[in-house]
């Protein structure tokens, strides 16, 4: 199945800057992108405050590694020994020239769609972004609630908060 924005030709500076407006346009304070080249990871951060409170929310955007570039650039039409086709030099390049386009991309309409069902009163601001926030030592809510979900799940919603028993 092909994934969405996949062959987008869009500039990851491009999509970059159409974040960051929206985001402006929305009430962030500011914003933060953080590149790891070496690990294929960006993170975009965003302070935003909200009835007298303030929050930072975090998106990780994984991109592909090179061995998996490797393996999109494979030409099928030639064989080696039966054993598949051969790395398409040409093919490797314009990959590594793409590398996070289609992920920026679809964050960018990630955003759209998810600020578009806060304004139309579907979800709010908070729920929606909850998942996203960060603690002050740095991990997010998904990533503490994540690995402890299961648990979680086993008590009604309002025992998850501790003043009401909940671990």
């Amino acid at each position: 199945m092909k994934r969405y924005a996949q062959d987008t030709s869009v500039p990851v500076g491009r999509s970059r800057g159409e974040i960051d407006a929206l985001l402006r346009r929305w009430g962030a304070k500011g914003v933060q992108w953080t590149d790891d080249f070496d690990e294929g990871k960006v993170a975009l951060r965003f302070a935003w405050t909200h009835e007298g409170s303030q929050y930072m929310a975090r998106f990780n955007i994984n991109l592909p590694s090179e061995d998996e570039l490797r393996k999109q650039a494979i030409d099928g039409r030639s064989t080696n020994y039966g054993q598949g086709g051969r790395v398409s030099e040409a093919k490797l390049e314009k990959l590594r020239r793409a590398r996070g386009q289609a992920e920026h991309r679809l964050l960018l309409f990630w955003l759209k769609a998810a600020f578009n069902a806060v304004e139309a009163g579907i979800i709010s601001a908070e729920a929606l972004f909850l998942p996203f926030l960060e603690g002050r030592d740095g991990k997010t809510v998904a990533e503490v609630a994540v690995p402890k979900l299961s648990e979680l799940l086993s008590y009604n919603a309002g025992r998850l908060l501790p003043q009401h028993g909940g671990k």
